[in-house]
């Protein structure tokens, strides 16, 4: 018995590490044909389906064998590091302060600051599919998921450059944003479901915590590296 749970725990590196360099490639080659224009408008009206009918998008998502939304998912991960990258940097005084002094230190706190909520996605995306065994799903289409799922936080993210005109607006924007990590948390929820394929809420909600109580476990390590996804 033993044995084959160490068969199966192979297997299932296997098929991540097979997935991860399939998605990196997929990722690598969705950035190369992205245009700009024409995927900003179309990531727009994805972000609005989203809101329209939140539930039934994401089960569509956790559904697609074609993984059609896959380069909204880029698109989405590239603006919430470029807003990231610009809320961080806002912090200093002056550019001139960014490389004074330990220019290194900063840099890496730059680099940890973007890289910190895909590394949470990809955290995520890697427990649901090692996971979910009975209802097998493209470590794409679990990364498409997860990501849109983020949405409501991403959303909160781009308004957070208004504090860049007005600090007073922060004390709209803050419980703004705390609302909006919930509604995150509620579409993760059903994300997951969704991918799972678990329509009893009650017997779902115990696998729930367990990927949560793995992902805070995964959180508690990472955070070591100061990255704080």
């Amino acid at each position: 018995m033993e044995e084959n749970e160490n068969k199966e725990s192979a297997v299932n590196k296997e098929e991540i590490k097979e997935e991860t360099v399939k998605t990196a490639k997929e990722v690598k080659e969705t950035i190369k044909n992205v245009d700009i224009k024409k995927d900003a408008k179309a990531t727009t009206g994805f972000i609005t389906e989203m809101i329209k009918n939140p539930l039934g998008r994401l089960k569509e998502i956790a559904n697609d064998k074609e993984n059609k939304d896959f380069k909204y998912a880029v698109v989405l991960a590239v603006i919430w590091m470029i807003v990231l990258a610009i809320l961080h940097l806002s912090s200093y005084s002056s550019i001139d302060s960014f490389f004074a002094y330990s220019f290194t230190k900063h840099f890496l706190g730059l680099l940890k600051t973007i890289i910190a909520p895909i590394v949470g996605i990809i955290v995520m995306s890697i427990i649901v599919f090692a996971i979910n065994k009975n209802n097998k799903k493209s470590f794409m289409t679990i990364l498409t998921s997860i990501t849109a799922a983020q949405i409501p936080v991403i959303v909160a993210d781009i308004l957070g450059l208004l504090r860049l005109i007005s600090l007073s607006i922060s004390k709209l924007l803050s419980p703004f944003s705390m609302f909006c990590s919930a509604i995150s948390i509620v579409f993760t929820f059903f994300a997951i479901k969704a991918l799972i394929g678990e329509e009893d809420n009650s017997k779902f909600l115990k696998t729930f915590v367990i990927i949560q109580a793995i992902y805070y476990v995964a959180y508690l390590i990472i955070s070591y590296l100061e990255i704080y996804i």
